[in-house]
């Protein structure tokens, strides 16, 4: 079944090659320069947060140009298609993982910039760490008091902390960079298992601080409480 003729066959290929290669190596590029600015950045984290929306924001306007010029197509066919829908058809089926990776990419900075804020120094940030920590200091009592123990993996986790915290964020980036075509839906996934390990990991330690704490009012002398 013969879909097309034409003298330019070959100059369409090498276009649609060169369009693949600028595809694969194009957002690699992007994200370098992006690690890059935010590595030299005064302020790495303000930084981190405005580079993810903007390019979030460059995204979302990618998205709402590819909705007219869709429009834009729909309203100029030629006289000699006789189905609009298959038409679009055609349109979105070409653009199909454009869009996709638009949508993904728009979550992905949306969360990188929202991780960027939660850690920061402000007000809402530092009552939000507040209040896990409150809970989980207040959790770890109630397992304490109920002689649920962790040993001295609460201990060894209270202690490292935050390495364990910057591996798991680690693993979490490289998986999500070696998925197979990711969408906003793995995003969210990857997201709630990092929220699980963070909140597991403030566990451990507050059952690790509330060990240690038993453990020094068990050694202290009676008198020193007189």
């Amino acid at each position: 079944m013969v879909l097309l003729q034409s003298d330019q066959l070959e100059k369409i290929r090498e276009g649609a090659h060169l369009l693949d290669v600028i595809g694969t190596w194009l957002p690699v590029l992007v994200v370098v320069i992006g690690a890059a600015g935010v590595l030299l950045a005064h302020r790495r984290r303000r930084a981190l947060a405005r580079t993810a929306l903007g390019a979030a924001f460059a995204c979302l306007v990618v998205a709402v140009v590819l909705v007219v010029a869709r429009r834009y197509y729909l309203d100029h066919l030629p006289p000699q298609v006789q189905s609009d829908a298959a038409a679009a058809a055609v349109f979105d089926t070409l653009l199909r993982f454009l869009r996709l990776s638009l949508r993904t990419a728009i979550v992905l900075g949306v969360v990188i910039a929202l991780g960027a804020y939660l850690i920061g120094p402000g007000r809402l940030p530092r009552a939000i760490r507040g209040t896990s920590e409150r809970a989980a200091g207040s959790a770890a009592q109630w397992a304490y008091a109920h002689q649920v123990r962790t040993g001295r993996v609460g201990t060894w986790t209270r202690a490292h902390r935050r390495w364990i915290a910057l591996a798991a964020l680690l693993v979490v980036a490289l998986l999500f960079a070696l998925w197979n075509h990711p969408t906003a839906l793995t995003i969210l996934l990857l997201v709630i298992v990092l929220l699980a390990v963070l909140a597991l990991l403030a566990l451990l330690a507050a059952t690790g601080r509330a060990t240690a704490d038993a453990e020094r009012a068990a050694q202290r002398p009676e008198g020193d409480g007189l």
